[in-house]
């Protein structure tokens, strides 16, 4: 019971998710391609192309209110624009059922992961509650470790990274590249911590 609400619910944010990107539906599924790694060369693209963004950033040296105006500026034309371009250019036939399925695939995709993002979330404020100094301590140090990273190193490259790493994450969890190498760290790091208490024993 409790099962078919929770997949009748889900069905309900898929569908009202396609309303709202129906004037995105052009645009959406080649840059799903793109960030899906779908042909060889575009991890090289994007890393290309946020490099590109962040060296004209570094040249020209805007200020922090400046940079913020201008992303909101684009950002706003874009909303406007897309949806306006892809509905005088795009024909209707041109949308075809297999680009329905896909777009709901990529719909399902984002629920889902939006519906394990609230997930870790609601866990990690129920820590909050039931394990105080746990949560503190997480807290705390992972905030000292930011200001230190953030004090450490310059601040365009520290978001480049952080952008280029966003950018990239979709292909590397697609390809499974993201669970083999941290699969791999993990087991490095256990080895390491038995090697340490065979030492100390």
């Amino acid at each position: 019971m409790a099962d078919n609400m929770a997949s009748t619910e889900q069905e309900k944010r898929v569908k009202q998710l396609k309303r709202e990107l129906e004037g995105w539906r052009e645009v959406i599924i080649p840059v799903n391609s793109i960030l899906l790694w779908e042909k060889n060369w575009y991890p090289g693209m994007l890393v290309g192309l946020t490099t590109t963004v962040f060296l004209f950033l570094w040249y020209l040296d805007p200020s922090v209110l400046t940079t913020v105006s201008v992303l909101g500026l684009i950002t706003t034309l874009v909303d406007y624009l897309v949806p306006t371009l892809t509905a005088s250019i795009c024909h209707p036939d041109s949308w075809t059922g297999l680009k329905e399925r896909k777009l709901e695939e990529i719909c399902r995709n984002l629920i889902a992961t939006q519906t394990q993002l609230m997930f870790y979330w609601a866990l990690f404020y129920d820590m909050r509650q039931s394990r105080p100094r746990v949560y503190y301590t997480a807290v705390v140090s992972s905030l000292l470790c930011l200001a230190w990273l953030g004090n450490v190193i310059n601040n365009l490259l520290l978001t480049y990274i952080l952008i280029t790493s966003a950018v990239l994450f979709p292909g590397l969890k697609h390809h499974g590249l993201l669970h083999k190498y941290l699969g791999r760290f993990w087991c490095a790091a256990i080895e390491a911590a038995r090697g340490l208490k065979q030492k100390k024993n």
